[in-house]
C-alpha cells in the first residue's frame, strides 16, 4: 500500500498524465473545433452563394412568371428559365459541398498522414 502512494505522486506517472491530457484536449481542439470552423465556414459560404444564386427562390416560385405578369407567353418563358436556373444551382451547390468535404477529410486526415510519414522513412 505505501509503495502504490509512492507510485501515484511520481514524477513519471505525472508525467504520463499531463501527456495523456494534451493528448485528448488536442484531440478536442483539432477534431470538435476543426469540425466546428469548418461546419460555420461552409454555412456562411453555402447561404451566401445560394442567395447569389437564388435557388430555393426559384424552386419556391416555379410556377409564379418572372416579370408578375399571368399571360400564357410569360409562363412559356419563365418555366424554362426557373428550371435552367434550379439545374444549374443545384449542380453548383453540390459541387461546392462536394469540395468542401474533400477539404474537410483531408484535414481529418493530415495527422494520421504526418504520424505514418514520420514513422516511415
Amino acid at each position: 500500500m505505501l509503495e502504490w502512494k509512492v507510485m501515484s505522486n511520481s514524477l513519471l506517472l505525472y508525467f504520463l498524465r499531463r501527456l495523456i491530457f494534451y493528448f485528448v484536449n488536442f484531440l478536442d481542439i483539432y477534431f470538435r473545433g476543426g469540425f466546428n470552423f469548418f461546419n460555420s465556414l461552409y454555412w456562411r459560404l453555402f447561404s451566401g452563394l445560394e442567395r447569389r444564386l437564388a435557388f430555393f427562390v426559384n424552386i419556391r416560385y416555379f410556377t409564379v412568371p418572372l416579370w408578375q405578369e399571368y399571360s400564357f407567353a410569360s409562363y412559356l418563358l419563365s418555366i424554362p428559365i426557373r428550371s435552367f436556373k434550379i439545374i444549374s444551382g443545384s449542380f453548383c451547390l453540390l459541387f461546392f459541398s462536394f469540395i468542401f468535404w474533400l477539404i474537410y477529410i483531408c484535414w481529418v486526415f493530415l495527422p494520421i498522414y504526418l504520424i505514418f510519414k514520420m514513422f516511415s522513412f
